[in-house]
Parts: C-alpha cells; sequence; structure tokens
C-alpha cells in the first residue's frame, strides 16, 4: 500500500490536482479518486505570488502623545495587493502562517516599511512590527538588519520593534536573550495588545518593553465603563513603575479620549487620531487638538458605574 502523498513543488500547485495516499491507492485500484477541495492551493499559489512579486505595500497609521499634543510615531502597517483576497493583513498573515512562511513575509514587509518611511523622511518612531518568530530566526543577523536601516537613512534609534502579540513564547528567558540583541544595536520594544492573546504582566515584566500598547478592547468605551477605567488605571500605574509608557490602541470617541488624556495615558492611537494612510498624516486633525485642551470628560454616562 503507498502511504506518502505525491509531492508537488509550488510552481506545479493549480496545474495538476494534489493527491493524497487515498486517492493514490484508489486509483490504483481503478477507483475515481474523491473531489478535493483545492482552496489551501490556492492561497498557497496567491502567497507565493505575492512573496515572489514583493507586492505588498506600507501604510502609516499615527500615535499622538498626549504630553506634547503632537505625533509621537507611526506604525506601519501592511497591505496586500489591492484585488487580492490577501489584501487585509490579517489574511495575509494567517496565510503565511499555514504555509510555513511567517518569517519570510514579515521580513518583507519590514523591508518595505523602512524604506517607505524613510522615502517619505518622517522625523517621528517607526513601530516596526515583528513576530517572536521572526525574532528568534533573525537574531542572528541584526547586524546586517542595523546596516540595511541605516543605508537607508533611517537612524536605529527611530526604529520601535512592535512585538505582536499573537504567538505563544514557549521559552521567555531565550526570548529575551534574543531581544536584548536587538536592544543593544539600539532598538526600542514595545509589546503590542496587552491584554489580549498570550501576553501577560509577567512578559511585560520579563522583557520590560519602553512601550507597552492596550488592547483596544479597554480603550473603546472605557468613558462609560468603571471597569475598563480602574482597569486602565492600574495599568498607568505599572507604567510609572516600570518605566514604560503605555499607548491606548483603538481610540474613537472624543469621550474616551479625554477619559486617557485625565487618566495620565501617554500616548493614543486610533481612527480619532488618523486613520493608517500611505501619506501619512502630519498635523494632527483640529478636532484632536480641541480635546488635549477641553475639560474633563463625564465619567459612566450609561450608568455602568454601578459596576465599581
Amino acid at each position: 500500500m503507498i502511504t506518502k502523498a505525491v509531492q508537488l513543488s509550488v510552481p506545479e500547485i493549480g496545474a495538476c490536482e494534489v493527491l493524497g495516499p487515498e486517492d493514490v491507492d484508489a486509483a490504483y485500484a481503478g477507483i475515481a479518486p474523491r473531489p478535493r477541495d483545492n482552496t489551501r492551493f490556492r492561497e498557497l499559489e496567491e502567497l507565493t505570488r505575492i512573496l515572489e512579486t514583493r507586492s505588498v505595500y506600507p501604510v502609516f497609521q499615527p500615535i499622538l502623545a498626549f504630553g506634547t499634543g503632537e505625533i509621537l510615531a507611526y506604525e506601519g502597517l501592511i497591505r496586500g495587493p489591492e484585488t487580492s483576497s490577501m489584501h487585509t493583513p490579517t489574511k495575509l498573515f494567517d496565510a503565511a502562517t499555514r504555509a510555513g512562511f511567517l518569517t519570510e513575509l514579515n521580513m518583507l514587509c519590514a523591508r518595505k516599511v523602512v524604506r517607505q518611511f524613510a522615502k517619505l523622511d518622517m522625523k517621528r518612531q517607526l513601530f516596526l512590527n515583528i513576530t517572536p518568530q521572526t525574532v528568534l530566526e533573525v537574531k542572528d543577523d541584526v547586524q546586517r538588519i542595523t546596516r540595511f536601516i541605516r543605508d537607508c537613512g533611517l537612524d536605529i534609534a527611530q526604529v520601535t520593534i512592535e512585538l505582536t502579540e499573537n504567538q505563544l513564547i514557549t521559552d521567555r528567558s531565550i526570548f529575551r536573550d534574543a531581544l536584548m540583541l536587538f536592544r543593544g544595536a539600539g532598538f526600542r520594544v514595545a509589546l503590542d495588545d496587552l491584554g489580549e492573546g498570550f501576553s501577560s504582566l509577567r512578559l511585560w515584566s520579563d522583557l520590560q518593553p519602553d512601550f507597552v500598547k492596550i488592547d483596544m478592547h479597554f480603550v473603546q468605551g472605557v468613558s462609560e465603563d468603571s471597569v475598563k477605567f480602574h482597569f486602565l488605571k492600574s495599568l498607568q500605574h505599572i507604567a510609572e513603575g516600570c518605566g514604560s509608557s503605555l499607548v491606548a490602541e483603538g481610540v474613537e470617541t472624543a469621550a474616551d479620549f479625554c477619559i486617557l488624556r485625565d487618566l495620565g495615558i501617554h500616548n493614543a492611537q486610533g481612527f480619532l487620531i488618523g486613520r493608517a494612510t500611505k501619506e501619512p498624516l502630519v498635523v494632527i486633525p483640529d478636532q484632536v487638538s480641541g480635546l488635549m485642551g477641553s475639560g474633563s470628560a463625564p465619567l459612566f454616562a450609561k450608568g455602568t458605574a454601578s459596576r465599581s
């Protein structure tokens, strides 16, 4: 009995059907193979095309510093081809994870973001999304990576590695050692989406990041929810003791913006401040500027204060 699947190279995918072991056995027995869903193979074919043609492009979303009322940094985000089913970063990176090309895609995106950010000559910080897996796999190439960034015209001190929290870090000590190689080269570190996925206060303590980004779940609606309010208040207290700067993600309303400002949260990011665009926002909107000096927002307008 044949027990191994027929192996096809990536360029062949789509040109003919990939047969599993049961289909090969059926063919030898004179039985027609069962119909197969080729969705995954079409996905791999599309992902391979994107990687080979490098057809991703960066967009930049501003991060506001409450202390100055100015843009502190831009997060470099990525988009797939506009006509592709992998236009959104979630679909693109999910496909790369399934195919085993996560680091290859991550590094392609990082290079695209750095080059474009340097070309735009933005005199601000750049938050660069890097997965923990990528940090571990490229840790021996730190010098080459720093040389590339400098050759593009950026100072390493401008670049903050934003660790995406969609992967479990199984060995914190090994990961911390790998991350220290980047920090030793001058990179800053941000921990993304505190409160989601595998992120935790222990990870915050272990990595001691320069920035901690708070998941939007705890930010959106904070003006109407006492639990979220006290949670953010506690995080701000921890940040002050750890020397980390908080970034509140998903800020979309004036009421939430004012609560964050009054709590002493350092930075904010979200649609209220600016969307991710190819041409980065240079000056914050007048509405946001007006909120910087406005009065305190009313707390818990919908009566959720009873939950405290």
